[in-house]
C-alpha cells in the first residue's frame, strides 16, 4: 500500500526559516505562500508599521496629562 502524502512539496518559511509542507487549503495559492503559520506572518511585518501605530497612539493621547503620582507632593501637605 502506498501513501499519497509521502512526497508533498516543501518550502522554507520566510520568517522562521523552517521547512513546511504543502497543505490542501493552500492548493489554489501555493505559489504565493511564504509563511508556515499566521504567527510567522504577523511576526514578519515590517517594523515601521509597528512604530507608525505607536506614533498614532501617542498623537491621539497628546492632550492627556498623566497625574503626578509622586509622593513628594503629598508630603508637603502633611507638615
Amino acid at each position: 500500500m502506498t501513501h499519497k502524502k509521502l512526497h508533498l512539496e516543501e518550502k522554507i518559511c520566510a520568517h522562521c526559516e523552517r521547512p513546511f509542507c504543502w497543505r490542501r487549503k493552500w492548493a489554489r495559492d501555493w505559489d504565493n505562500v511564504k509563511y508556515c503559520s499566521q504567527r510567522c506572518k504577523r511576526s514578519a511585518r515590517p517594523a515601521n508599521q509597528t512604530t507608525n501605530h505607536t506614533a498614532k497612539l501617542a498623537a491621539n493621547n497628546a492632550h492627556y496629562v498623566k497625574p503626578n503620582l509622586c509622593a513628594a507632593g503629598s508630603v508637603e501637605d502633611e507638615f
